[in-house]
């Protein structure tokens, strides 16, 4: 067993597990701050407002069709230099995956309330409800369950790509294991840990990963049926 390198893992866990709570923090905060700032964006992309729209549009794009890995290396390197000031890569890890979520979670709002049967809107203000009141009571709600299974799965995908923030010197799960990996294989290059350690990442991403996948398709099925039965 020793050239698997399990014995230099189990000494090594303790900072594995530090590494692995800072990848659950930073898609925890990021996930927090994305659902509501998805939501309003959302929202604001239903109005008709061309310039708002526009604007969230371009944004929109900016932030889906470019790679977060680039986002976050123009954050970290562009801040440091038209500041001047070292910048942490934990809060530029934040701040981008925030964005990311937000504006995918958008999309899907916008989307979904453009599929929302017309006479929704027009009985709304037809009763004297005003927008606010349409929005809160009316419309929300019913986007709110519709899109919990994305939401879920937003989750998922924010705790995989939490392992690019390794790249700008964050200590995550990741970037600890490759710390690992390099002193442990620079002593013994025949052993197996670099084997081993992806193995046992493999599995830790699993462990989070797999209830969210399963929660995600149960609550799929939940509203499926739900819909059928009206």
């Amino acid at each position: 067993m020793q050239s698997l390198g399990v014995d230099t893992i189990v000494q090594a866990f303790p900072r594995l597990l530090d590494g692995f709570g800072l990848t659950i923090q930073i898609a925890g905060i990021s996930f927090l701050l994305s659902v509501p700032f998805g939501f309003a964006i959302g929202v604001f992309m239903s109005l008709k407002n061309k310039w708002l729209t526009f604007t969230l549009r371009i944004l929109l794009d900016a932030f889906r069709l470019i790679h977060p890995l680039i986002w976050l290396f123009i954050l970290f390197y562009g801040i440091a230099y038209l500041f001047h000031a070292p910048t942490d890569g934990y809060y530029i890890a934040i701040i981008v995956f925030s964005l990311w979520g937000s504006f995918e979670m958008g999309d899907l709002v916008r989307s979904f309330m453009a599929s929302l049967p017309r006479h929704q809107f027009e009985t709304s203000m037809a009763i004297g409800l005003t927008r606010r009141q349409m929005y809160m009571h009316v419309l929300l709600p019913q986007i709110v369950i519709r899109t919990t299974p994305s939401i879920v799965n937003l989750a998922t995908r924010l705790i995989k790509t939490t392992s690019l923030v390794s790249l700008i010197g964050v200590q995550e799960m990741l970037k600890v294991a490759q710390s690992i990996i390099q002193v442990t294989y620079y002593n013994n290059p025949t052993s197996m840990i670099p084997f081993t350690m992806y193995l046992l990442l493999l599995i830790l991403y699993f462990i989070i990963c797999f209830p969210l996948s399963v929660l995600s398709r149960f609550i799929e099925k939940k509203i499926s049926s739900l819909t059928a039965a009206t």
